[in-house]
């Protein structure tokens, strides 16, 4: 069941080449400025994330965060305003950085594809472990000399970038056994395909929920 939900479904949220991200670009970016969004073409937001796994028996320092202190891997989530993942890459070495999963996860060539279009260039908003680039925009850094408007610009962009972190949540919310990281074994088990299916499954929720909604409303 496992092999066939990932060969099958696996596409919805590990490529951003899909119709629903395309065509609701412009939507996308109007909803974000309309919540506070100093960038007017940030259409999503992008994060990493480590979930601690049990310690391997090979490679383990490949595994190894130094800021986490615990083996871990890493996701690469990009998700939008309708709280929706596009595109959940990974896992990659826990000891990587953000930017360096950005790289390998092949999002930066999808996004050239996407994200540029005739009239504008559209954009995606991370945290500080980003830089700044065409696709990928971050706030001020060195916070300890940044002026008022600097800071409150960094706090109004993060109140809008956790709603990457909620899709984290979900997952471990719905499917607590993944953050349980005795069992989470690297040789052991398809961990790309459990996380991946389970998002599947979170990213169905959250559509028959705005399904309910809006027949709530009608």
């Amino acid at each position: 069941m496992l092999d066939y939900l990932y060969q099958h479904h696996s596409n919805s949220i590990d490529s951003l080449d899909q119709p629903w991200i395309k065509q609701n670009l412009q939507t996308f970016a109007m909803v974000c400025r309309s919540a506070g969004s100093h960038f007017p073409n940030v259409v999503g937001f992008i994060d990493g994330t480590a979930r601690p796994i049990c310690r391997p028996k090979y490679h383990q320092r490949d595994q190894y965060s130094g800021y986490k202190k615990s083996h871990v891997l890493k996701y690469q989530s990009i998700s939008f305003p309708n709280g929706l993942i596009g595109k959940l890459a990974g896992p990659f070495n826990g000891r990587r950085h953000d930017a360096a999963v950005l790289r390998l996860s092949n999002a930066l060539a999808e996004m050239n594809q996407i994200f540029q279009t005739e009239l504008e260039t559209f954009t995606l908003y991370g945290d500080p472990g980003y830089t700044n680039q065409k696709y990928v925009k971050v706030g001020f850094k060195n916070c300890s000399n940044l002026t008022s408007k600097q800071k409150k610009f960094n706090c109004d962009m993060s109140a809008l970038r956790v709603s990457v972190e909620y899709g984290f949540g979900k997952i471990v919310q719905q499917f607590a056994f993944l953050d349980f990281k005795k069992n989470q074994k690297v040789w052991l088990q398809p961990l790309k395909k459990c996380i991946t299916w389970r998002q599947f499954f979170v990213t169905v929720s959250v559509v028959f929920e705005e399904i309910k909604y809006l027949n709530i409303l009608e």
